[in-house]
């Protein structure tokens, strides 16, 4: 189970920001809000801190509707604390959307010299809009936040908005950002003394190899006992590795672990039930406890209808579907298949949807993180030029009245000069930009049909494969004769040798970035066609699981030639792929 697979899990989790039981020994969080009320403030303190300890007990509910008793005729920013916390206690049982209405309300209602409860509420709303899928506002709220947050040193907060800050980049598809995000998380949750599970289980869903990843789920289960949402997904992911390892046994023993601070810690919790039966119900299957997975199986659909739209929806019904074939159940088995097919489709066109606005999110992204670095740059420069000019009126104040006064007068007629340079120098500027902006909105707009033309592709090829396979289990029940089978298959084949759709792409993708393919080989001479061919898919911002459907090989594979191509281009070993084909 890849990060992505539990994505809605992790991000409820890191943004609830509180535990479900206490840990034992308890950690100090420091309480950085500026006093309005001395017992609203001792009763917040106290709720910070049992969120910092991971405590969720009657008493921590009560403090926080005491909270929103004394703020109902307070301050706005009582107000605006009372809702802040309400909604880091309710966060599993509220809509995003409701969630950022009201705390768009409240922030705005905030004094700007309120700054840290601004920086606090932003950081809440980030989170929320990570879930709704609105990465541009998640990063420019967190650019908002963390600067205030480091000013007053709040190491607790800045592990939380660094982490989440991680999983935003994961989601638009840059990992290397992701993880240099993870790794800051975990330096600020050192240095305040907070457990770093969640950042072993971050680094865990990241790793390329097995036993690294089995490693890092073990490290986070043995730093966040008292942290069950992480920790039982660690133990789910930890059966998933045995049962790829064919250690079926392995993962029973991970499967009860889980179940057992399931029904200790959280025992209403469904998601994470549904998560465990559905892992067990194919290991059970793995076994040829036939009977009992199916068992399990029905119980992890029947919980799944109080939910809509969830991911794990199409695995349960082609599980099913599986077994009831094994069975000899073939109407059960063939109506599971269709479901499955149906939720399939259903959901890789949402998936496809999703991926235009991604790429824009990471487009403009990288774009703002450019122009800030231009304004650092600028401002630099400016303090330099304010020194030397503070450097200037010294030496003309030695220099007496005199040649103070020629001096002057030398720097008035200077200034005025600069004013029509810099005045000249703006309108060329901004000339330049519109230009430029143009031609970006001309470029990505390409980019764009060229993405969506091969995803459409890529699902293409998914669909026919699907089609072939269908096609011969028809066939091993008797229900289609073998001439049939040949043909299908045959015209399958043809479909997805894809030589010529990679020749219609790459006239497509020429007339978008001319010379792409020649720097390339001027660059390198050893690349080969299918070298190129993976590079323009990264140029466009393809993932790795779409181009391994495309190139019709695994994603392993694609992971060992983005190795040798950066061999043969003679990048360094923190030198970014991506970063590099994107400046050709």
């Amino acid at each position: 189970m890849n990060v992505m697979n539990i994505r809605y899990i992790i991000v409820a989790v890191i943004l609830m920001a509180c535990g479900l039981a206490s840990a034992g020994n308890e950690r100090a969080s420091g309480y950085h809000f500026k006093t309005v009320d001395r017992h609203f403030d001792s009763i917040a303190a106290r709720v910070l801190n049992d969120e910092f300890n991971r405590k969720h007990t009657p008493e921590a509910v009560s403090n926080i509707a005491k909270l929103k008793k004394m703020a109902s005729g307070g301050s706005s920013v009582m107000k605006a604390r009372a809702a802040l916390w309400g909604i880091r206690t309710a966060q599993l049982d509220a809509s995003s959307d409701s969630c950022i209405l009201v705390l768009e309300k409240v922030k705005s209602a905030v004094p700007k010299e309120y700054d840290y409860d601004r920086a606090v509420i932003s950081y809440q709303l980030a989170g929320n809009y990570e879930r709704t899928g609105n990465y541009l506002n998640t990063y420019q709220l967190l650019q908002e936040a963390i600067p205030v947050l480091e000013k007053y040193g709040d190491d607790y907060f800045l592990g939380n908005a660094h982490l989440l800050m991680g999983l935003m980049y994961s989601d638009i598809g840059d990992p290397e950002l992701a993880m240099d995000e993870i790794h800051i998380a975990d330096r600020h949750y050192r240095k305040c003394g907070y457990p770093v599970n969640r950042v072993y289980f971050f680094e865990a869903n990241f790793a390329g190899d097995e036993n690294e990843q089995l490693r890092l789920f073990k490290k986070s289960i043995e730093t966040g006992g008292d942290d069950p949402g992480m920790t039982i997904q660690s133990y789910d992911n930890i059966a998933s590795i045995f049962n790829n390892m064919n250690m079926p046994d392995s993962a029973l023993h991970y499967i009860d672990l889980g179940n057992r601070m399931l029904r200790r810690m959280i025992p209403d919790n469904i998601t994470l039930k549904i998560l465990l039966d559905l892992n067990e119900a194919k290991t059970r299957f793995k076994l040829g406890q036939v009977d009992r997975a199916l068992k399990i199986a029905k119980r992890a659909e029947e919980a799944n209808l109080r939910f809509t739209d969830e991911y794990w929806e199409p695995s349960i019904y082609r599980f099913l579907s599986m077994v009831y074939e094994s069975k000899g159940n073939k109407d059960l088995a063939f109506s599971y298949l269709k479901k499955y097919q149906k939720e399939f489709e259903r959901k890789t066109e949402t998936i496809q949807a999703q991926e235009i606005p991604k790429a824009r999110a990471r487009e403009a992204i990288n774009r703002q993180k450019t122009q800030i670095a231009e304004m650092e740059h600028e401002n630099q420069n400016a303090r330099n030029r304010l020194h030397i000019s503070l450097l200037l009126l010294m030496i003309v104040l030695l220099g007496g009245g005199a040649v103070f006064y020629s001096i002057n007068q030398r720097m008035k007629l200077r200034k005025i000069e600069n004013r029509e340079l810099r005045s000249n120098l703006e309108r060329e500027m901004v000339i330049k930009r519109l230009n430029s902006e143009n031609f970006e909105r001309d470029m990505k707009k390409k980019d764009c049909e060229i993405s969506s033309s091969v995803l459409l592709l890529s699902n293409k090829n998914d669909v026919l494969q699907q089609i072939g396979e269908i096609t011969k289990k028809y066939y091993q029940d008797g229900k289609i004769p073998l001439e049939y089978v040949g043909q299908v298959n045959s015209l399958v084949r043809d479909s997805i040798k894809g030589d010529d759709e990679w020749t219609r792409f790459k006239i497509h993708f020429d007339s978008v970035h001319p010379d792409f393919f020649t720097k390339l080989k001027n660059i390198s001479a050893e690349l080969t066609e299918n070298d190129l061919r993976l590079c323009a898919y990264l140029r466009i911002g393809m993932r790795a699981k779409d181009i391994a459907s495309m190139l019709s090989v695994s994603p392993a594979s694609v992971n060992t030639n983005r190795y040798r191509i950066r061999k043969k281009l003679g990048l360094e070993k923190d030198d970014s792929l991506d970063d590099f084909i994107r400046r050709i």
